[in-house]
């Protein structure tokens, strides 16, 4: 294989340390250059700009270096990593916060005799500023949200010509640094929400109650996808309002060369069958009222237990969970718009390019970079093919969880090749992850690694999966509860299962490689565990 110049790989210096823990829930495919324009550099000015807002960087540290090792995000192999050695210190900057802690939650693991990290002089900034941000991302988002809907609707999926496709390229990266900015914001009140809820639930002595005052929520903006679809099945509503409302999604929907339901909404007809036989109390809608209502009786119970005087701070915590979540939800509609935006954009200008001779097809367009589109390319064609080629080979490995230096790749297993010997990490039966929504179920494992290839759970299943994004919902609905590889108790896929009140386990790692489809599982979401009770044959050397 040719070497050539690939911005989604880079080299890091030999002591730097990494992780690749939860990071790829939004970019779950390898990225192709085109991709790595919005996942490199646009990202990373989103997330310095965040940090700014909240004080913990300063106005000179907006700028994006060009040295990897001082990036927040690199990326390796195609697949984005955290710089946890540049992150420590900021992280480790904010009250009641410290680098070691933010470390072990990231990696699972703290590396032994780091010397203390943070930044302490920029603590009172933090306070003022984390405050007044704090204040007002919420109403930020869903602003964000609106005017990004608008644009979605009249300039991507209404738009009867793409008019000068570099120049929609280019807006939809203004508006998806905006959205990601604000997203990235409101990841960290979410986080506070998730503490400051955490502590209600322990000053009344009742720890276990956490994940219940987590559910239950209503507005989450995906459950909404999944009753319209629901409605669909019922004939309430046409595949095409569907798709006027939510076609800013599909598989894979973080990375540009994904094809959303805009363009195919052949994966939104296949789910559509699946739930026409489903039950009507299964519905969304119903879960969600019912689940609310649990919820607002458990959160009165926990602030009657409390003492009088400290009833309307906890009421107030209460809401403000239910406001950040929802808003959060937003956030992240509106930078997927963004990128759907783009994609069209993208295609737009591969057209261009085909007529004009200089590429074979309108995909070889997500092989060049937005930075090289506007250096008007000329012959191209070779770095192309090269490029298509690496990114192949990218996906036959993975990367380490964390690792140190640039990494070695991990050959990955092909779906044919998990029921192997070797698919078998040890003979330990029980999986340790997160707790992401409350409940314990059994029930036989569907492993699904593509969801457009794959068969959807059957009643009583329980969904195995690396990873979920907004596409993934009418799934777990499907599901009698979920184990997912990536992700946190903040994460999309816990989130949804929280609102559809299925059972969910999440950061399990490597769950998609211990189980199989039609193993017999027991997980418990309020422990964050999976038990595999029986295994089907595994074949034997």
């Amino acid at each position: 294989m040719n070497f050539v110049a690939d911005p989604t790989n880079a080299t890091s210096e030999a002591d730097r340390y990494w992780t690749t823990a939860n990071i790829g829930e939004a970019t779950p495919d390898v990225l192709s250059p085109m991709c790595w324009s919005f996942w490199g550099p646009v990202a990373e000015a989103a997330i310095r700009r965040a940090y700014h807002r909240f004080g913990i960087l300063s106005r000179r540290e907006l700028a994006v270096p060009s040295d990897v090792n001082q990036l927040m995000t690199g990326h390796f192999y195609g697949r984005p990593a955290l710089n946890v050695d540049l992150l420590r210190p900021l992280m480790g900057s904010l009250p009641g916060v410290s680098a070691d802690d933010f470390e072990r939650d990231l990696c699972g693991r703290l590396r032994p005799n780091l010397p203390p990290a943070g930044r302490k002089s920029r603590l009172p900034i933090i306070v003022v500023r984390g405050v007044l941000a704090m204040k007002g991302t919420p109403g930020r988002q869903r602003e964000v949200s609106i005017r990004q809907r608008v644009w979605w609707e009249n300039e991507v999926r209404n738009r009867k010509s793409v008019g000068e496709p570099l120049e929609l390229l280019d807006e939809a990266a203004d508006r998806f640094r905006e959205a990601f900015e604000i997203h990235v914001c409101g990841r960290f009140i979410l986080a506070a929400a998730h503490a400051n809820i955490a502590k209600l639930a322990g000053q009344v002595g009742r720890p276990e109650q956490f994940l219940g005052l987590l559910s239950g929520l209503g507005g989450v903006t995906e459950v909404q996808l999944a009753d319209d679809l629901w409605q669909v099945s019922r004939g309430q509503l046409t595949i095409e309002t569907f798709v006027d409302r939510h076609g800013f999604h599909g598989p894979n929907e973080g990375n540009l060369t994904a094809r959303s339901w805009r363009e195919d909404a052949s994966p939104v007809e296949q789910l559509v069958e699946s739930l026409k036989s489903r039950p009507d109390h299964e519905r969304p809608r119903t879960r969600e009222i019912s689940l609310g209502a649990e919820r607002a009786s458990l959160a009165e119970e926990l602030i009657a237990s409390l003492p009088s005087k400290r009833r309307s701070r906890a009421r107030k915590v209460c809401e403000a969970l239910v406001a950040n979540t929802q808003a959060n939800e937003l956030s992240k509609a509106a930078f997927l718009m963004a990128i759907d935006g783009a994609r069209s954009a993208a295609r737009a200008v591969g057209d261009q390019l085909v007529i004009n001779g200089v590429l074979d097809s309108a995909d070889d367009v997500f092989f060049l970079t937005r930075e090289e589109l506007h250096a008007h390319p000329g012959s191209v064609r070779e770095i192309v093919r090269d490029r298509r080629d690496l990114r192949q080979y990218y996906r036959t490995i993975d990367l380490p969880v964390t690792f140190t230096g640039t990494p070695q790749p991990l050959v990955r297993l092909a779906p044919t090749d998990r029921d192997s010997p070797s698919a078998q990490i040890d003979d330990d039966n029980l999986i340790r992850g997160a707790a992401g929504a409350a409940g314990v179920v059994e029930g036989r494992a569907r492993v699904i690694i593509d969801p457009e290839t794959a068969e959807f759970p059957q009643p009583g299943e329980i969904l195995v999966c690396r990873f979920t994004d907004p596409s993934w919902t009418p799934i777990l609905l499907l599901a009698a509860g979920v184990v997912i590889d990536i992700g946190g108790p903040a994460s999309h896929g816990a989130i949804v299962a929280r609102e559809l009140g299925v059972p969910c386990v999440i950061g399990v790692g490597d769950g998609t490689l211990r189980i199989r489809t039609g193993d017999q599982l027991m997980i418990d979401g309020s422990r964050g565990e999976v038990q595999i009770v029986d295994q089907i044959n595994r074949t034997t050397r």
